[in-house]
C-alpha cells in the first residue's frame, strides 16, 4: 500500500529562501497584532467574548468611582442614601465576576498558546532537514522555544491588567469631562504632551532592547564555549584568561545597555509621575481661575484624577515589558519564518512501495556547503559510488576529506545538488525518502544518544541488558526497560550503547562512522573479530569509517576519501 509522504526541503530552497535580515521584517503585521494573533489564535473562547469581559471590568470599575464620589458628596451635605450602597455593591459584584473571569480565562488563554506555540515550532522543526536545522542554531531554537515563550506567558497577565486598566482611565475620562469640560481638555493636552515624550523614548528603549538579545545570544555562545571547552581551558591559561575577557566584554556591552534602557525608563516614569502632579496642581489650583466651580465638583475631580493614576502608572510601567513581550513575539515569529523557508509544501504525496534493498547507485552526486554569503566552502564529489547488499566497505582519508559528508549524502540526511541517487536502478526521487531512510541505522561522530530507546516496538529488556554485558557495560549502566540508567559515560563507552541501539534496530545497512575511535585495543580486537563477522552472517550491509588500518583485511572494499572526492575503491 503507498504510503503518504510530506516533501523534503531541498539545498535549492535552502539557498533561495533563506530569509533577509535586512528584510525580515518587511512582510511582518504590526508587532501588536502580530502578539495579539499568536495569543489569541489557539483561544477555544471567543475573542468578542473576551473583549466584552474586559470592557465591562473597565467600565464598571469606573462607574464605581462615580458612586463613591456621589456617595461622598452626598454624605458631605449630611444625607446617606443607601441607593448609593446598593449600587456600590452591585458595581463590585460585576467587577468581581468580570475581573475574576478575565484573569482565569487570560491564564488558559496564554498557556493554550505558549503550548500550541511550542508544539507547533518542534513539529516543523522535526519535519525539516538536516541542513536547515544545522543552519539555523541550537542556541536559537532554544531560545525562542524556552525564553522567549515563557517571557510570553509570564508578561500576558500584566499586559491584559494593563488594557484594562486603559479602558478604566478612558471611561474616567469620560467622567472629568461630565464634570468639566476645561478639566477635561486640560487633562487630554497634558496626558498627551506626557505619552508622547514617553513614546519617544520608548524607541530608544526599544532599540536597545533589541541590542540587549542580540547580546544575549552572543553571551550563551560565550557559556557554551566556556562548559564545552573546559578541559582546554584548564589546560591552557592563556586561552582561559582570553576567553573570560571575550565573556568580560560581552557581558559588559550587555550591562550597559540594559543600564541604559533602564535608566531611560526611570526618566520617563518620573517624568508621567512629575506630570500626573502637574495636572492635579493644575485643576486645585489654576482651573478655579478659569471657571466657577462648586467645591463638591472641585472635590470629585480631585477624586477622579488621584483615581485614575494608579491604573495610569500600570500602563506606563507596563509599555516595556509589552515591548519585550513584542520582540520576544517577533522573534518567535522570524525563527517560525526560516523554518517555512526551507519548507516546500504541507501537500502529502503518495509513492509506490520502496521494494526490498538490493542496490544502491550514486551517480555524479555533487554536494556543496553554503556558507552565509550562499558561497560554497566545501564540495562533495562527484562522486560515482554503488553499494550492493551484504558488503563490508570501509573508508578511510584524513580529517575533512568528505566521509562523514558522503555518509550523510548516501542516507539522504543531505540532498545532492547535482547528480542522483538510485534505488534498485529506480531514481530516488519517485520514492519515499522516508521509507528509504528507514533502511539505515547509523552511529555518525557527532551522534546524540538518547537516554530512552525510541523507535524499536517490543523492546525486550532482558536481551537489551545481555547486550550490555557483551560490550562490557554491565558494571556501568543496564535497562530498565525504559531508559538505560546511567548514560554520563566516557565517548567509547557512549558509543558502544549507541552499537546496542542500532544492532536492536535491525537494519539492512549499518552506517558505523569511527564507532572504534576512542575504544580500547581490547573492545576493537572484539569488535573487528567477532562483532563484524557476525554482522555478515546475517546478511547486514555494513559501511564503516575507520583508522584502523591492522584491520582493513575484514572488509570487502575499502575506499580512499580525499578533498570531497574517491580517490580509490
Amino acid at each position: 500500500m503507498a504510503r503518504v509522504h510530506y516533501p523534503d526541503c531541498k539545498l535549492a530552497l535552502i539557498q533561495k529562501h533563506m530569509p533577509d535580515q535586512n528584510n525580515k521584517d518587511a512582510a511582518r503585521p504590526a508587532g501588536y497584532k502580530l502578539y495579539l494573533r499568536m495569543v489569541l489564535q489557539h483561544s477555544d473562547i471567543p475573542k468578542r467574548t473576551i473583549i466584552f469581559y474586559t470592557v465591562i471590568s473597565g467600565i464598571v470599575n469606573a462607574v464605581l468611582l462615580s458612586v463613591l464620589n456621589a456617595a461622598a458628596n452626598s454624605a458631605g451635605e449630611g444625607e446617606v442614601q443607601v441607593k448609593y450602597l446598593l449600587l456600590f455593591a452591585i458595581a463590585l459584584t460585576i467587577f468581581y465576576i468580570t475581573k475574576r473571569y478575565i484573569l482565569r480565562k487570560s491564564v488558559i488563554i496564554v498557556e493554550n498558546a505558549v503550548y500550541s506555540l511550542r508544539l507547533r515550532i518542534l513539529e516543523k522543526l522535526r519535519r525539516c532537514e538536516l541542513s536547515p536545522m544545522e543552519s539555523i542554531g541550537k542556541d536559537e531554537i532554544f531560545t525562542r522555544v524556552s525564553n522567549d515563550t515563557n517571557f510570553i506567558s509570564q508578561s500576558a497577565a500584566v499586559i491584559i491588567n494593563a488594557f484594562q486598566a486603559l479602558i478604566l482611565v478612558t471611561f474616567a475620562l469620560i467622567y472629568i469631562g461630565f464634570l468639566s469640560f476645561t478639566a477635561f481638555a486640560a487633562t487630554i493636552v497634558i496626558l498627551v504632551i506626557a505619552i508622547s515624550y514617553f513614546l519617544r523614548r520608548q524607541n530608544d528603549i526599544n532599540r536597545e532592547l533589541r541590542e540587549a538579545n542580540k547580546n544575549e545570544s552572543a553571551f550563551y555562545d560565550h557559556i557554551e564555549n566556556l562548559i564545552e571547552g573546559f578541559k582546554e581551558i584548564k589546560i591552557n591559561h592563556l586561552k582561559n584568561e582570553q576567553l573570560f575577557t571575550d565573556i568580560r566584554h560581552t557581558a559588559d556591552y550587555g550591562k550597559e545597555v540594559k543600564t541604559s534602557s533602564g535608566l531611560r525608563f526611570a526618566v520617563g516614569y518620573m517624568f508621567s509621575e512629575m506630570v500626573f502632579y502637574l495636572l492635579l496642581a493644575s485643576i486645585i489650583f489654576l482651573l478655579p481661575q478659569f471657571q466657577t466651580l462648586y467645591t463638591g465638583t472641585l472635590t470629585r475631580l480631585t477624586a477622579s484624577i488621584l483615581f485614575v493614576i494608579g491604573p495610569l502608572e500600570n500602563i506606563v510601567t507596563t509599555i516595556p515589558l509589552f515591548a519585550k513581550a513584542i520582540q520576544a513575539t517577533q522573534n518567535i515569529d522570524h525563527l517560525e519564518r526560516k523554518i517555512a523557508a526551507f519548507s516546500e509544501n504541507d501537500t502529502p504525496k503518495s509513492y509506490p512501495p520502496l521494494p526490498p534493498f538490493e542496490e544502491i547507485k550514486l551517480e555524479n552526486v555533487v554536494y556543496d556547503y553554503m556558507d552565509e554569503e550562499k558561497q560554497s566552502s566545501f564540495t562533495l564529489g562527484p562522486i560515482d559510488f554503488t553499494l550492493k547488499k551484504g558488503s563490508l566497505i570501509c573508508i578511510i582519508g584524513g580529517n575533512g576529506s568528505g566521509k562523514s559528508t558522503f555518509l550523510k549524502v548516501l542516507t539522504n540526511l543531505y540532498h545532492p545538488a547535482s547528480g542522483r541517487i538510485l534505488v534498485n536502478g529506480t531514481a530516488l526521487k519517485d520514492f519515499n525518502k522516508e521509507d528509504y531512510r528507514f533502511w539505515f541505522s547509523t552511529i555518525f561522530t557527532d551522534f546524540h544518544l538518547f537516554p530512552k530507546i525510541y523507535g524499536i516496538p517490543n523492546l525486550n529488556a532482558d536481551k537489551v541488558n545481555e547486550y550490555i554485558k557483551l560490550m562490557g557495560l554491565s558494571h556501568k549502566t543496564h535497562f530498565n526497560g525504559t531508559n538505560f540508567s546511567n548514560v554520563r559515560l566516557s565517548t567509547g563507552q557512549r558509543k558502544r550503547l549507541a552499537l546496542i541501539c542500532t544492532l536492536l534496530e535491525d537494519k539492512p545497512i549499518m552506517i558505523l562512522d569511527e564507532v572504534t575511535a576512542d575504544q580500547d585495543p581490547g573492545f576493537k580486537k572484539f569488535f573487528y573479530t567477532e562483532i563484524l563477522p557476525s554482522f555478515r552472517l546475517k546478511g547486514k550491509t555494513i559501511i564503516m569509517v575507520s583508522h584502523d588500518d591492522k584491520y582493513t583485511e575484514q572488509f570487502d572494499r575499502v575506499i580512499e576519501m580525499e578533498y570531497g572526492k574517491i580517490i580509490s575503491q
